[in-house]
């Protein structure tokens, strides 16, 4: 019956959310998630994740875990800084260019490992989870530099939305396009972000 205590504790102290891999730190065995499970308190939502009956969780955070290599990037992440007025109709992942991903809800976009972390960030959601997306200037330079695989609508919102943002960081952008090798075609667009 301990364990099955330590499993609410664990529970309790991370908003309602257990991932199974934790249990190993306490040498709990994953029949008691099991246990929890067929007795109601708990229910799986993704492979080795697991909330509370009643909490609920959004797609957001759970395809995040699902696809933990993935990083939420253009529209999706455009969605999420305000930078467009559509809510994405899939979910814009980019993960490292050696794995490759197939799933209808995804869109995804790959990019060599060396330039796969660059402007990752955490973002808090409103449920209290969180989620791995790319920053704002990330964001800006990965539109630009698929800017004729995107809508020409939402690159144009795009663009006119992030010119009004106070905190903009032009160093920062500068920087992420030359290592993404679209600091040229940055320049030509530099016009309508100022």
């Amino acid at each position: 019956m301990e364990k099955l205590e330590k499993i609410k504790e664990i529970v309790e102290k991370n908003k309602g959310i257990l991932y199974v891999k934790d249990l190993e730190k306490y040498n709990i065995h994953r029949q008691y998630v099991k246990e929890l499970e067929e007795k109601g308190y708990l229910r799986k939502v993704a492979r080795g994740l697991y909330v509370k009956k009643n909490k609920e969780v959004n797609e957001f955070f759970i395809m995040g875990q699902r696809y933990e290599s993935g990083i939420y990037s253009h529209n999706t992440a455009l969605y999420f800084y305000n930078l467009t007025d559509r809510t994405p109709l899939k979910l814009d992942m980019t993960f490292p260019s050696s794995i490759r991903i197939k799933n209808d809800i995804i869109h995804s976009h790959y990019i060599k490992d060396e330039n796969y972390l660059l402007g990752m960030t955490n973002l808090e959601l409103e449920d209290g989870t969180s989620i791995k997306i790319y920053n704002l200037e990330r964001t800006i330079c990965d539109i630009i530099r698929d800017r004729n695989k995107i809508d020409p609508q939402i690159f144009n919102t795009a663009m006119k939305e992030y010119s009004k943002v106070k905190n903009k960081n032009y160093h920062l952008l500068s920087k992420y396009a030359k290592k993404l090798k679209i600091y040229n075609k940055l320049q030509q667009y530099m016009e309508v972000l100022d």
